[in-house]
């Protein structure tokens, strides 16, 4: 065989392998099946609050695996009826299961928004479709009258002590169904006092000396809340 065959034929077989070799270094890994007890999560903020607030979270969730379809925020007009909020709530929360394929979500909500959050659970079919809900500084059992920081609003009137609102939420089972209830509170916190944001039938946690807005953002509070959504 003359030099310049071997060499056509060496090509022809070269080539080929090189491209292969190439494309198992580019090929995207092989699909992993989803930790168990993962679920997308639903983000809920507070009174004067935004989705923004929850975008550190959020990054970290992205850190730690998750998809950003896997972790919405909800927005909603926290100084309107809470009720209004629970209604739109329970439309994303369908959605996000729409979207993907999830069963249940997680739900982590800071300050006011535990509020339509759980009245979503509690009265219009939440039990079925969330797995945890978590409270980060929330007025659980309603904040004492004069303090909340929107006067006149009807989300005021609504989470204060003794409004029919909160005396409905928290009558009879106010944590209802399979669903894992966990409330975080701080000592530090100057907006929602400690014993506002207990809840019975919850693993209440003092989370040490955290700031209410921080509370959203802090390293080791986003640790437990991680820990306590995917168990």
């Amino acid at each position: 065989m003359s030099r310049r065959n071997w060499r056509a034929i060496m090509r022809r077989v070269a080539v080929p392998a090189v491209l292969a070799a190439v494309a198992a270094l580019v090929a995207p890994a092989p699909a992993t099946a989803e930790p168990a007890g993962r679920e997308p999560v639903v983000f809920v903020h507070g009174l004067f609050g935004s989705t923004a607030n929850f975008d550190t979270m959020s990054l970290r969730f992205r850190l730690n695996g998750y998809a950003r379809s896997e972790l919405v925020a909800f927005g909603y007009d926290s100084t309107g009826s809470l009720v209004t909020a629970a209604n739109q709530f329970a439309a994303t929360v369908d959605r996000v299961r729409a979207e993907t394929g999830a069963t249940k979500v997680d739900v982590v909500t800071h300050s006011l928004g535990g509020l339509p959050s759980r009245w979503y659970v509690k009265f219009l079919g939440g039990t079925e479709n969330v797995d945890d809900w978590i409270s980060l500084g929330g007025p659980n059992q309603g904040g004492d009258p004069g303090t909340c920081p929107a006067p006149g609003s009807v989300a005021c009137e609504q989470a204060t002590k003794g409004s029919a609102f909160v005396t409905e939420l928290n009558g009879g089972d106010p944590t209802p169904g399979a669903v894992s209830y966990t409330t975080y509170s701080s000592r530090c916190d100057t907006v929602v006092d400690n014993e506002w944001t207990v809840l019975d039938g919850a693993t209440n946690v003092d989370v040490g000396c955290v700031s209410h807005t921080n509370l959203v953002s802090d390293r080791s509070v986003f640790d437990r809340v991680r820990q306590a959504v995917t168990g």
